[in-house]
C-alpha cells in the first residue's frame, strides 16, 4: 500500500508532507518517511493497524507494531531445553524496549547492526519484552550508514569500517589499536570487552558499531561492538546467495565467490547430520535454501587449479 499516497488523497499533498515531517520530528528523527506516512494513515483511519510509541507498550498487549533504532545486539544464548534466544534493544526516542528473537529468528537477528531501523509487526508483550511470535514479522527498514575512518566526526555515534594498522595492546584495562582506511589513521580503545583484542592482528578488517570519537580516539564502550573479519588467504565471509548442483557436488555462492562443496561438507553446513544417505542433493537444497538464503556464511577453502573447494562451511 502507498501510505503517503493515501494520505495525500485524504488531506492534500502540502498538508500530507507537513504531517509526515511533524511525525518524524515527534519520533526524534527515528522514523523513515514511509513509517511516518503509515502511522498517519492509521490515525486518519485509512488502515487498521498502527505503530505505537515504545513508551505506550503495556504488559499483555498483542499484535503491536513498533519501529525503532537498534541500540544493542545481544549474544545468542542457548538453554538446556535446546531453545535459543537473542535480545535486540531498540529506541524510538520515547523510550527503549527489548525484543526477544527465538530459535532460528535469533540466529538471523545477529545480522542486524547498531543504528539500523527495525520495524516489528504483530509482536506481543510478555514480561516487559516484545516477543516475535509465529504471526509476527520484522524487517530492517533502514540500514545504518557505514563510515570510513576519514569520515568520522566528533560528538555522535556511528559505524565505521577499516583495517587494523597497528596494535599497542593492553593499557591498563583498555585494549588499544589503530584503525585506518588508507587516508587517515585513528587510535581505538576497546573498553567494554578488552579481551577480544587478543584476536586482532595487523591487516584485519573490522567494523565498529555504536562507537564515538572524542577528537583523538575512537571509544568502543558500553553497548558498542566490534565485528572482526580475519583477512587470510583461505578464509572468506559473505552472504549466502545460492546453492547450485554440479554433478555429485554442489557450489556455494557466497557474495561474489563460488566454492565447490562435497556432500558431507554440505550436510554439515546445513546441520543435517542425521540425514539418510539415499536422499539426493536436489532434495536437500530445495528443503533448506529458502530459509537460509541471505544468511552470513564462513568458508574455509583450498585452492585447486582454477577453483576453490570448501574444506569447511558454517552458517553464522
Amino acid at each position: 500500500m502507498d501510505y503517503f499516497g493515501a494520505v495525500v488523497e485524504k488531506v492534500g499533498e502540502t498538508e500530507a508532507r507537513a504531517k509526515v515531517d511533524e511525525k518524524i520530528e515527534g519520533f526524534h528523527g527515528f522514523l523513515t518517511k514511509e513509517a511516518a506516512a503509515k502511522l498517519i494513515a492509521s490515525e486518519l483511519g485509512l488502515i487498521e493497524q498502527s505503530l505505537i510509541k515504545i513508551s505506550e507498550l503495556q504488559e499483555g498487549m498483542g499484535s503491536v507494531d513498533i519501529v525503532g533504532v537498534v541500540q544493542e545486539v545481544g549474544p545468542l544464548r542457548s538453554f538446556p531445553s535446546g531453545a535459543m534466544l537473542r535480545n535486540i534493544t531498540i529506541t524510538d526516542g520515547s523510550g527503549e524496549c527489548t525484543i526477544n528473537f527465538w530459535g532460528e529468528e535469533g540466529k538471523k537477528a545477529g545480522g542486524m547492526h547498531l543504528g539500523d531501523t527495525l520495524e516489528v509487526k504483530k509482536g506481543y508483550v510478555k514480561m516487559g519484552k516484545v516477543n516475535i511470535g509465529y504471526k509476527s514479522t520484522y524487517s530492517v527498514v533502514k540500514n545504518a550508514p557505514v563510515l570510513q575512518v576519514s569520515e568520522i566526526k566528533e560528538g555522535e555515534k556511528f559505524l565505521v569500517s577499516g583495517k587494523v594498522e597497528s596494535i599497542k595492546g593492553m593499557k591498563g584495562k583498555v585494549f588499544v589499536f589503530t584503525i585506518t582506511d588508507g587516508k587517515m589513521s585513528v587510535p581505538a580503545s576497546l573498553m567494554n570487552a578488552p579481551g577480544k583484542g587478543r584476536h586482532l592482528q595487523a591487516g584485519d578488517s573490522v567494523l565498529l558499531e555504536g562507537v564515538e570519537y572524542n577528537g583523538s580516539e575512537i571509544l568502543i564502550e558500553k553497548r558498542a561492538r566490534m565485528l572482526l573479519k580475519k583477512n587470510r588467504d583461505n578464509i572468506f565471509r559473505g552472504k549466502l546467495e545460492n546453492i547450485e548442483i554440479d554433478g555429485d557436488k554442489c557450489v556455494l555462492k557466497v557474495g561474489k565467490e563460488s566454492f565447490v562443496a562435497g556432500r558431507n561438507t554440505l550436510i554439515n553446513f546445513l546441520n543435517l547430520k542425521e540425514l539418510r544417505g539415499d536422499i539426493d542433493l536436489h532434495v536437500i537444497i530445495g528443503m533448506k535454501l529458502p530459509e537460509i538464503k541471505g544468511r552470513d556464511v564462513f568458508v574455509k577453502f583450498n585452492k585447486k587449479d582454477d577453483r576453490k573447494e570448501a574444506e569447511y562451511a558454517e552458517l553464522r
